[in-house]
């Protein structure tokens, strides 16, 4: 977190680029923290998980780039800041998962340190996510997205090569048996 001024608060040190580095002095969450953390996103196609993680890392260009596409709406001509990180960029195609990552700033700090300190840790916990999900009978493939299991890992990936449709989902739902559907997704703009 920063103070008014931008300035870190605690024990973070930063980039140039506002990106968290080192996981020095980050505290470790246990496999259920991780999970809760993870949950909001860990059942988006890989293809865009493989973009948001990353881009977690930089919650003051995700602020930025929420702007401008507030910004872009009335000038059309403005372009996105060159210094911003490819992953922060990528998600200006998305802007429900930017709206996301931009209204809770304490999930998206905590997500991104999270993927600073403990990469292979939030792996596994998006990996036992899929697996309660998939095994609630709440993840499964449709004519948006073909869900399979392989090596013994669940992966998500879109129907069609040019379309990821973003789903959208209550996580403490989504790990339970549920009668009626509660994976849906946004509508494609």
């Amino acid at each position: 977190p920063v103070d008014d001024t931008g300035e870190p608060i605690g024990d973070y040190a930063y980039s140039d680029a506002g990106q968290a580095t080192g996981g020095e002095g980050i505290p470790l969450l246990d496999a259920t923290e991780l999970q809760d953390l993870v949950g909001p996103v860990a059942l988006y196609p890989d293809d865009l998980l493989a973009v948001v993680l990353p881009a977690s890392t930089f919650p003051l260009q995700l602020v930025q780039a929420q702007r401008f596409l507030d910004d872009l709406a009335d000038d059309p001509s403005l372009k996105p800041d060159e210094d911003w990180d490819d992953s922060v960029v990528a998600l200006l195609n998305y802007p429900e998962v930017l709206a996301l990552l931009n209204e809770d700033l304490d999930w998206t700090w905590q997500l991104g340190e999270a993927v600073v300190a403990q990469h292979a840790d939030v792996v596994s916990a998006v990996e036992e996510f899929r697996d309660r999900a998939y095994a609630a009978g709440n993840l499964t493939s449709d004519d948006r997205q073909t869900v399979r299991e392989e090596d013994g890992a669940i992966q998500i990936t879109p129907v069609s090569d040019d379309i990821i449709y973003v789903p959208y989902y209550e996580p403490e739902r989504v790990v339970m048996y549920q009668p009626e559907p509660v994976v849906h997704y946004y509508p494609q703009a």
